[in-house]
């Protein structure tokens, strides 16, 4: 496709490309009673990067044990409404747009999430990312299936692929397809696995 390193890219979402990882994390204490905190912060430590779907019920179930009083609500609805508000106000990373920008041309680039998959698709277009990417998927699909799918569909070797991700289930998935894998630790990460993707083979 291009003589660059790498053929195909897959980005996570939050924490990697928006700076809305840790209102994403909030979101879940915010939606329960102050007494469920502990509860909430060890199924976190558990499951870091755990659909809300995955993770909510466990919550609920660690809460009620406690005899911790519940609302009646549905509570992956409420955090669906209060982390989406929190996702759509948070910054970018730095130069994130202009590095899709720049490597769409190049790569065949994609976008996988744990967050819902419309939920995601949405944050992706009022960014107005949809141009640079082939594809964007988020829950029920897994960044595991997603780098497979990409990687069978063009027959590209995986050492041709890359993940660049914030989350355990980026590394993992990435370990998985035996692609490379691109850290973001830091909001300027972004740009050092950017130089790195558009570096060019000799």
């Amino acid at each position: 496709m291009t003589s660059t390193r790498f053929d195909a890219v897959i980005f996570d979402f939050d924490g990697t490309l928006v700076a809305s990882a840790p209102a994403k994390r909030q979101a879940f204490f915010d939606i329960f009673p102050a007494q469920a905190a502990p509860i909430v912060a060890a199924v976190l430590a558990e499951d870091p990067d755990g659909s809300r779907h995955v993770v909510i019920p466990r919550m609920i179930t660690g809460a009620r044990a406690q005899a911790i009083a519940l609302a009646d609500e549905d509570y992956v609805t409420r955090y669906g409404e209060v982390s989406e508000q929190a996702v759509a106000v948070a910054p970018e990373l730095p130069g994130a747009t202009e590095l899709l920008r720049r490597l769409s041309p190049l790569m065949e680039l994609h976008v996988c999430s744990n967050t819902p998959q419309d939920t995601v698709r949405r944050h992706v277009a009022a960014r107005g990312w949809n141009p640079y990417l082939k594809g964007v998927d988020g829950y029920p699909t897994t960044k595991r299936d997603r780098i497979a799918a990409v990687i069978a569909a063009h027959r590209l070797a995986p050492s041709r692929v890359a993940m660049v991700g914030d989350g355990i289930s980026d590394e993992e998935a990435a370990a998985a397809n035996a692609c490379a894998f691109f850290a973001i630790r830091a909001p300027e990460d972004l740009m050092r696995a950017g130089r790195s993707l558009e570096e060019r083979n000799v």
